[in-house]
């Protein structure tokens, strides 16, 4: 697939301040993005948003409707076209990998966008890509760039040289063009921090998420504990989850029907088994005792 450029898109959610911290990338063709991003746009004028962060998604009905819109278009249209990819990687910061001194979360923050987009570009088999990351992220994006481009498209035999070799084999990618941009101008990245959010936050509420919903036939059960409705702080801090979690139920029901391989139940969390289907959540876990985060230099 040489000489065709794909594009790729990304956000994260809970850097560097949660347990749990998510990448997500939306990637694909240039021509099937730009339909997308004309579909989120109108979403957005539609509902009279500017801009869609899963951290806004409260009690304001406009957002919501926006992020169920959203939702719902990304599935549609990976179904429609097999010509998108969503690959969002979340880890846990206390795991083996981790949970170490003298952590060093910019260069591991690096390590994991390295390990997305390497996912991402061999699951397309395509070489040259450019790749527009949010512009508030911390990652220095010219050294994540030359460690892509010194990564070869194919996967590394079991005796190959160790990530970030110095060594060129052929057949390398080639992420010509990294532009940061800002998430309030490109609708492709606001998606981005939907699905980084929505992975999130199920790690952290998975249990209680899906208790909501199996209460969803019994809406005497839908309040969750100590609903206080003379504490507006209160009050809204539930319905802002309930929303959050309708969401959740909505878009897990919608990958369902449409058969994308997403699981929520059986770890109370998004992952999906088959890592190269087109809605990849891939909960990264240490791959050997030697797996571990970058340290700060003393």
């Amino acid at each position: 697939m040489k000489g065709r450029t794909f594009r790729a898109y990304s956000d994260e959610s809970g850097i560097f301040n949660h347990r749990y911290q998510t990448i997500a990338v939306i990637s694909g063709p240039e021509t099937i993005l730009t339909q997308l991003r004309s579909n989120l746009q109108g979403i957005l004028s539609q509902n009279q948003v500017n801009e869609l962060k899963f951290a806004l998604i409260r009690t304001h009905r406009p957002i919501i409707e926006a992020a169920q819109a959203f939702s719902r278009c990304i599935v549609e249209m990976l179904t429609q076209t097999r010509a998108l990819r969503a690959d969002i990687i979340t880890w846990d910061t206390q795991d083996s990998r981790h949970a170490i001194p003298g952590r060093n979360s910019v260069a591991n923050l690096e390590r994991m966008y390295y390990k997305v987009l390497t996912h991402a570009a061999r699951q397309w088999n395509q070489l040259e890509w450019s790749f527009h990351p949010d512009k508030n992220s911390q990652v220095h994006w010219s050294e994540i760039a030359d460690f892509l481009n010194r990564t070869r498209l194919s996967k590394h035999m079991a005796n190959a040289p160790l990530l970030f070799d110095s060594q060129q084999p052929d057949q390398t990618m080639e992420f010509t063009s990294v532009e940061p941009l800002d998430s309030l101008q490109e609708p492709l990245i606001q998606l981005a921090d939907l699905l980084a959010g929505m992975a999130r936050f199920m790690r952290e509420e998975g249990h209680q998420c899906i208790q909501w919903l199996d209460s969803w036939g019994n809406r005497d059960q839908l309040a969750l504990p100590n609903f206080l409705n003379d504490n507006c702080a209160i009050e809204e801090t539930i319905r802002t989850k309930q929303n959050r979690f309708l969401l959740i139920g909505e878009f897990n029901a919608r990958c369902k029907r449409y058969k994308l391989g997403v699981s929520l139940r059986d770890r109370r969390c998004f992952w999906t088994p088959n890592p190269s289907n087109a809605m990849n959540f891939w909960n990264y876990e240490p791959q050997h005792d030697y797996d571990r985060a970058p340290q700060r230099m003393n």
